[in-house]
């Protein structure tokens, strides 16, 4: 069967009243998470991981895409109307939609900021739907050299991970590592780091640590009264549906920005708010009038949005085609499809066609839903972001112990998850991102079963790494990438000096 029409059976198999009530679902979850301060779809995530152990693998994909989807695009709402971004991703649609609501404009930027955000998927669904299965082809001729070298790339991506302070990028991917090193020895059954503790031979499991430094430290974060409250703007869901086809002055900035969010989230770590940032600054420097911008400009909005958007779906290229999180979400639907023992990576298109393809319908069907829903429902789902956090925070933490708990039987777990939910409170405190935290976590493991079966085969030699063209070219691209930034600034500056001079 050719992969045209394995992608039309994963579409077919979705149109089903079970699956798109499952995307729907899950996609108005998501929404609601994203609108909500301090919440957003990786506390959703968590929350509903204990959930789809007993789910068809295939609906459990539907639902957690589409909160994926759903958790991205949520935040424009409380962003435009009160000035709050629900989410990081959210932060510079705030500047320029909030100032447009103020000026009466609140169902523009609406219209602007949810069409921006399904352009945007759709974007980087063609790149998906594209790329990926070439990129499994390739990737599945790689030996364990190369496939070490590429995880290593991962990993260096770590420092490039930090949001602009690489110290705490490194330190939060370090910890990730350490923590992933816990339990025993894979090769010699040696404990390593569980201090005489018998729970912790099996090493820590994905699901309380990730339900912990997610959903209990962001509820924790929640405590902390210093969060701002603004007045909500109002407007009509009718103005909001007129000013939809205003997009199509923004032709350009569209299609610049997804491809940049698309790029932005292939890169492992890297996540919507980078892409949404990065898309958002390229706008304003090529507008001839840049000290505008965060004023009110219509471009801001369509360029925030479109970015960071379009990186969900390039996120979920390494994913599915090299079994490497694009984004910290993308864990989340690892873990529940390992549950399912399917293994994420390059044999997965030979393996689970239906999982793969599965995807790759999945998130285009999510941004279409997507749409459909915020764009009726953005004005009265505002009303949602003001639920009284004393009500909030205690259900959910009860459904979070309920959760992992329920996932093994065994309270350790739900010590486990508290344990980490106290260090997920400390990095938000700190400002220490996530991102490397999760990169370190779930390739540690990979990384040392790759590296040490290279080194068996080499007899402890380093040198395959160099001397083999395709894991050399990888290890210096992923090293280029990590130094490039900083090379470009330097070049910058002695430019900018050298001008200065004259």
């Amino acid at each position: 069967m050719s992969e045209a029409d394995l992608l039309l059976n994963a579409f077919a198999a979705h149109m089903s009243v079970m699956g798109m009530t499952y995307s729907a679902v899950g996609v108005t979850l998501g929404l609601i998470f994203g609108a909500i301060p301090g919440l957003n779809q990786g506390v959703l995530m968590a929350l509903t991981l204990p959930l789809t152990v007993t789910m068809d693998s295939i609906l459990a994909q539907y639902l957690l895409i589409g909160m994926y989807v759903g958790g991205v695009s949520g935040g424009l709402t409380s962003g435009i109307l009160l000035g709050i971004p629900g989410t990081p991703a959210s932060v510079m649609t705030t500047f320029d939609g909030h100032a447009m609501a103020k000026r009466g404009q609140a169902a523009r930027a609406l219209a602007l900021g949810v069409t921006a955000s399904l352009l945007g998927g759709l974007i980087s669904w063609i790149v998906l739907a594209t790329v990926t299965v070439p990129l499994a082809r390739i990737a599945v001729r790689f030996s364990q050299y190369e496939m070490a070298a590429m995880i290593a790339g991962g990993l260096l991506l770590i420092a490039a991970a930090g949001q602009g302070d690489t110290l705490k990028g490194l330190l939060s991917g370090a910890l990730g590592i350490l923590v992933a090193l816990v339990g025993l020895d894979p090769v010699t059954s040696d404990a390593r780091f569980t201090f005489g503790f018998g729970a912790l031979d099996k090493g820590l499991d994905l699901f309380p640590v990730l339900m912990g430094v997610f959903a209990i430290g962001g509820l924790l974060a929640e405590t902390i009264p210093d969060k701002p409250r603004a007045d909500q703007i109002t407007t009509k869901i009718g103005d909001v549906l007129r000013a939809v086809g205003s997009i199509l002055n923004h032709k350009w900035n569209v299609v610049r920005s997804g491809l940049i969010g698309t790029w932005i989230g292939i890169l492992p770590g890297a996540g919507a708010n980078i892409g949404s940032v990065i898309a958002y600054v390229a706008t304003q420097n090529l507008d001839k009038d840049p000290a505008s911008f965060g004023k009110g400009r219509e471009e801001g909005v369509v360029a925030s949005e479109t970015g960071n958007n379009a990186t969900v779906g390039g996120s979920l290229v390494p994913m599915i085609a090299l079994g490497i999180p694009g984004a910290p979400a993308d864990v989340f639907l690892m873990a529940a499809l390992i549950f399912h023992n399917i293994n994420l990576g390059p044999l997965l298109v030979r393996e689970s066609p239906d999982v793969f393809f599965g995807i790759i319908a999945t998130y285009l069907v999510a941004n279409i839903l997507m749409f459909v829903i915020l764009i009726v429902a953005c004005v009265p789902m505002a009303r949602i972001i003001n639920v009284p956090r004393h009500y909030l925070v205690p259900a959910i933490l009860v459904c979070s112990t309920i959760g992992t708990y329920s996932l093994n039987g065994q309270l350790s777990d739900v010590w486990i998850m508290l344990a980490f939910g106290a260090v997920g409170l400390a990095m938000i405190v700190a400002k220490i991102p996530t991102a490397p935290f999760v990169i370190g976590l779930v390739l540690a493991p990979l990384f040392e079963t790759s590296l040490r079966s290279a080194l068996m085969d080499s007899d402890g030699s380093f040198l395959p790494f160099i001397t083999r063209p395709g894991s050399a070219a990888i290890l210096a691209g992923s090293i280029l990438f990590v130094v490039w930034p900083y090379l470009y600034r330097r070049a910058r500056d002695a430019f900018v000096a050298r001008k200065a001079a004259r």
